[in-house]
């Protein structure tokens, strides 16, 4: 649990800070930490779906108003590892390469991180196998809760030609903690890196309410907080209703999830 938690503060966060660069030394250093956690499809989905998708029914990372954390995770995960793969199809078929072949990277990636579980079995038998897998489960469950909070009830609106609208700072919860923006290198600041995603984590920005939906607290007193539904919504209900009304006031109506 503790390495878990550890793998995915580290691993996952410091991971997510590489693969939106463009550098393939730092792009595919941060796929060998997230293989470290055997959760490669999140390189993937990320970047070419949650990013494009954020705050929008398509989305299995944005979670909706009134959903509770326990409703949200196992949707999140299954729907993550198969959009990733799907992802990958696509982009592979408009490169002409086939899905099952050295071009695909979530093959690679998973393969490293079946030859992670055969280092920890040849050191520490088959407990070795299980803590890894133990430990990979915990840092990829820290990493989607994370995501339930980042986007918590907020919806980017379609427009007329059936498209969704831009995404804005206003589409992401913004925490100006300082302490533990040092700790999690500034994914707090999550409005500004959604708004601009291949801005470097030390020049992101915080904003105020007038700009950006604020969290009560820093994300890992929310995580704690998300643990028990009703002490979750009672807090950030309000503020989800309040956002809407600051931000689209001519919406009389909205779905509940």
């Amino acid at each position: 649990l503790s390495i878990g938690t550890v793998g995915g503060i580290i691993a996952i966060n410091l991971g997510h800070e590489l693969i939106h660069k463009d550098p393939r030394l730092e792009n595919w250093t941060g796929g060998l930490m997230l293989a470290s956690v055997t959760y490669a499809g999140f390189k993937v989905e990320h970047v070419r779906g949650h990013h494009v998708h954020v705050s929008t029914p398509e989305d299995a990372s944005s979670s909706g108003y009134n959903q509770s954390l326990y409703h949200f995770l196992p949707r999140a995960f299954v729907r993550n590892f198969v959009n990733a793969w799907k992802l990958e199809k696509e982009y592979l078929a408009r490169k002409g390469h086939a899905n099952v072949s050295v071009y695909n990277e979530l093959i690679w990636w998973y393969g490293i991180s079946a030859l992670f579980a055969l280092g920890y079995g040849l050191v520490w038998g088959w407990m070795g196998v299980v803590f890894f897998i133990g430990q990979s489960f915990f840092a990829a469950l820290t990493l989607e809760v994370v995501n339930y909070i980042e986007h918590y009830g907020l919806v980017r609106q379609r427009l007329d030609n059936g498209k969704f609208e831009p995404t804005r700072p206003h589409h992401s919860w913004n925490a100006n903690d300082h302490a533990s923006n040092l700790l999690l290198i500034n994914l707090q600041k999550h409005s500004d890196h959604h708004a601009r995603p291949n801005k470097k984590y030390q020049h992101l920005q915080s904003y105020d309410v007038e700009d950006a939906p604020q969290l009560p607290f820093g994300y890992p007193l929310m995580v704690l907080l998300s643990l028990i539904p009703q002490f979750w919504m009672k807090v950030m209900n309000p503020k989800v209703l309040d956002w809407r009304k600051r931000f689209y006031p001519e919406l009389k109506e909205w779905p509940e999830n």
